[in-house]
């Protein structure tokens, strides 16, 4: 693996976190170039290669992932996706540099799914690799005067509690103000970090494991088959509520169509998150590299951008000037 030249950065944390903001202040100036946009399915992802230096000769690569609790797709789905992105990365023989997890400090509590994708964070990087990893906080650029006491205990309480155990074992926190000097700085701070290998990257790639067998794997399909049931039991009173409003004279058409529409969104939920382990069955980057090679042969592209391309991503160059990181 080259440790010296390129590497990439992961941006990681839920839907609404600001993954794609983040993303847009790294390329919103001096963009050179914008490369292959394929179509896809899922939604397209982003990634930003950024040359360090004028000679082009050094350069770092972001690139966001999905929101663990997109609402659209089943966790393992999101959870395979990631894993094909990581997986990819590593089999490029690219360095990772680090992770970005990042995490609203606008939100009033830690519920309890914000708490199981944080223990299946865990579980993705793991202790070796928490040295690497930066937990920013977001949305401080929306924040009234009389809420900043409010976001700095709430800030204090996410170190001194939910993200201990990540910073006992080397991760730090920051903010990230919404500003693009601010989103270079985060880049800055982990682009001279050694590489490092994420558990999930090495127990699937290099201990050859299948998904619903490693660390990370177990805890998702348990988290799924804890939370099921609650959703299963909230369709069914939905349902019992539903038909009681269809009997009831006079009828309430507005609220009938409430519960329409939220019996058509927990019903979604619960299929989404049946059959864990069938959803995460296939294993990721299985052809990483021959697919790689195949790209770069066609159409020419380096190793970055032909990962962009099989990974089906947006994918832009920034040229940073003097003076900008």
């Amino acid at each position: 693996m080259d440790d010296s030249t390129d590497g990439f950065i992961i941006v990681m944390g839920v839907t609404g976190a600001g993954k794609s903001y983040f993303l847009n202040k790294l390329h919103e100036e001096n963009v050179v170039a914008e490369g292959h946009h394929l179509s896809s399915e899922t939604e397209t992802c982003q990634a930003v290669q950024i040359y360090l230096d004028q000679e082009k000769s050094r350069s770092i690569t972001v690139i966001d992932t999905p929101g663990f609790d997109d609402t659209n797709r089943s966790p393992a789905a999101i959870f395979a996706e990631i894993t094909d992105y990581l997986t990819a990365q590593y089999d490029s023989g690219i360095p990772l540099r680090g992770v970005l997890f990042l995490h609203k400090i606008t939100d009033n509590k830690m519920t309890g799914t914000s708490k199981s994708y944080l223990q299946l964070f865990n579980n993705m990087v793991g202790s070796r690799a928490m040295k690497n990893v930066i937990l920013v906080t977001t949305m401080w650029n929306t924040l009234h005067p009389a809420q900043w006491q409010i976001a700095r205990d709430r800030e204090l309480e996410l170190r001194d509690k939910f993200w201990k155990h990540m910073i006992d074992q080397g991760s730090y926190a920051k903010r990230f103000d919404g500003s693009r000097e601010s989103a270079l700085a985060l880049i800055g701070s982990l682009v001279g970090r050694p590489g490092v290998v994420l558990d999930i990257q090495r127990e699937i790639s290099g201990q050859g494991l299948p998904i619903p067998e490693t660390t990370a794997g177990v805890e998702l399909v348990r988290m799924m088959d804890r939370d099921r049931p609650g959703f299963e039991q909230s369709l069914v009173k939905i349902e019992n509520e539903l038909n009681r409003e269809l009997r009831r004279r006079p009828v309430d058409k507005g609220r009938i169509e409430l519960l329409k529409d939220e019996k058509k969104r927990v019903a979604k939920i619960v299929a989404l998150m049946s059959s864990p382990q069938e959803k995460l069955k296939r294993q990721p980057g299985g052809s990483m590299q021959e697919r790689l090679q195949q790209v770069m042969k066609q159409s020419g592209a380096q190793l970055v951008a032909a990962l962009g391309i099989v990974l089906n991503m947006t994918y832009f160059i920034v040229q940073l000037t003097a003076g900008t990181a």
